[in-house]
């Protein structure tokens, strides 16, 4: 029986090194108990975090909060773009709508201005036919134009105050000279015709049938004499000038007459 016992001594051998493995591990957990008893709690934790490579928690801390800045920096950097963009797009639209705005008003006083003019040029246009058929239709009974007036000479001999009353009901007047170019158009007619001036109101006072004063006359060599109560004018053709043919006559004479119809 004794020399079975101790016939085998390996099993001794193979629990050895377990027995030497508990002892170990029991020596570090006691060391490890003793420094966790002579340190604080903190500071081992930080150590072990330290060893272990990890960052400690300040440091994420402060990452954070310069991320943060930095997000709120990039907001209110975009804010103030925005801001700015949008002030500026205002400005624009406010500058584009003031320029309408004038565009508007040109263009309104542009087409009130044309359209102003067009109904002057359509009330001409209506004055212009009107004429052009008052000519046409005077032309035909005999009349002449020149210059804006209708002229009827008369193919008879009449009395001054006659021949203005020829004058009168075919709605004209006996003609009234205003200008050298409406004397010489009178005088080419070739005739010796009543015009329509007298001073039979007031001698010496010669005025127009319409009751003007006259101005410049085209009186003959030594015209107006009133030789025997001559009271009112006519033209006598035969002279070299045009613009000296005026005479004196009786009213009472018989001659040709000119009237005239402004048109």
């Amino acid at each position: 029986m004794s020399e079975g016992v101790y016939e085998n001594p390996e099993p001794f051998k193979d629990d050895e090194p377990d027995a030497m493995k508990n002892t170990d591990i029991d020596g570090q957990l006691y060391n490890n108990l003793r420094a966790f008893k002579s340190s604080p709690r903190d500071g081992v934790v930080a150590s072990e975090l330290d060893s272990s490579g990890k960052r400690p928690s300040g440091v994420a801390a402060v990452f954070l909060g310069l991320l943060c800045v930095l997000l709120l920096a990039g907001i209110i950097g975009l804010s103030v773009y925005y801001n700015r963009a949008i002030k500026d797009s205002e400005d624009k639209r406010n500058i584009l709508s003031q320029s309408f705005s004038l565009f508007k008003i040109n263009t309104t006083s542009e087409r009130d201005q044309l359209q102003t003019s067009y109904n002057n040029l359509t009330e001409e246009k209506g004055h212009i036919q009107a004429k052009l058929f008052v000519i046409e239709q005077h032309c035909q009974e005999g009349w002449r134009y020149s210059d804006s007036s209708l002229y009827f000479l008369s193919t008879e001999k009449k009395t001054w105050e006659e021949s203005r009353q020829d004058c009168l009901e075919r709605g004209a007047d006996l003609v009234i000279i205003n200008s050298d170019k409406e004397q010489t158009f009178v005088f080419n007619l070739h005739l010796r015709v009543w015009i329509g001036l007298t001073d039979s109101v007031t001698e010496g006072t010669w005025k127009w049938v319409d009751g003007t004063s006259l101005t410049t006359g085209y009186w003959g060599k030594g015209q107006p004499d009133n030789y025997g109560q001559e009271d009112c004018a006519e033209i006598y053709f035969r002279k070299d000038d045009p613009v000296t043919t005026w005479n004196d006559g009786k009213c009472g004479a018989n001659n040709s007459w000119i009237c005239e119809k402004v048109v």
